[in-house]
């Protein structure tokens, strides 16, 4: 009798084992399939499109002629970043971008161009956001120029407007 419960026992325990090795085989595969779908669903490259439009590049071209060389433009920047760091939560301006700032050699910004455009569907919302942007900036001594962007952009009358807005006597 008792080798009978020792045979019963070892084949008991041989079946856990299976069951048991059996559970992690299946459990291994399930998981390498789910890793390899989920490999399969991203995408491995995608369309790369210029970063500007191309009315952006007419416009950033006729803003490098109309300025001196030694200026750097630089096209959505955030306009939080302007700011001191300490400053930037109240000013609650976060999300809100420039079309263009022009910076000294030093990277001080010297003025911010807002480009508009007569297309926006709610164009009411826009200027009522950037509206206050706008005041923030000026008030902060770096003047705003809007300017509605065309395919062709005067650089002259790019070039005096800039001046007129850098001109300290026109304050």
């Amino acid at each position: 009798m008792e080798s009978y419960i020792n045979i019963v026992c070892a084949l008991v325990i041989i079946l856990v084992a299976g069951l048991y090795i059996w559970f992690l085989r299946s459990h291994r595969k399930n998981t390498a399939v789910s890793e390899v779908k989920q490999t399969r669903i991203l995408p491995k490259s995608a369309p790369v499109v210029p970063y500007y439009e191309s009315i952006l590049v007419t416009f950033h071209k006729a803003l490098k002629e109309a300025l001196p060389e030694k200026y750097i433009i630089y096209v959505n920047v955030p306009i939080e970043k302007l700011f001191d760091p300490t400053k930037r939560e109240s000013l609650h301006m976060v999300g809100q971008y420039a079309d263009f700032v022009v910076f000294t050699p030093d990277l001080m910004p010297v003025l911010v161009i807002d480009l508009f455009d007569m297309s926006i569907i709610n164009l009411e919302r826009v200027n009522r956001i950037k509206t206050v942007s706008k005041e923030i900036l000026r008030n902060s001594g770096i003047p705003v120029l809007d300017y509605q962007y065309t395919d062709n952009c005067n650089i002259d009358e790019l070039r005096r407007k800039i001046a007129n807005l850098l001109n300290p006597l026109n304050a």
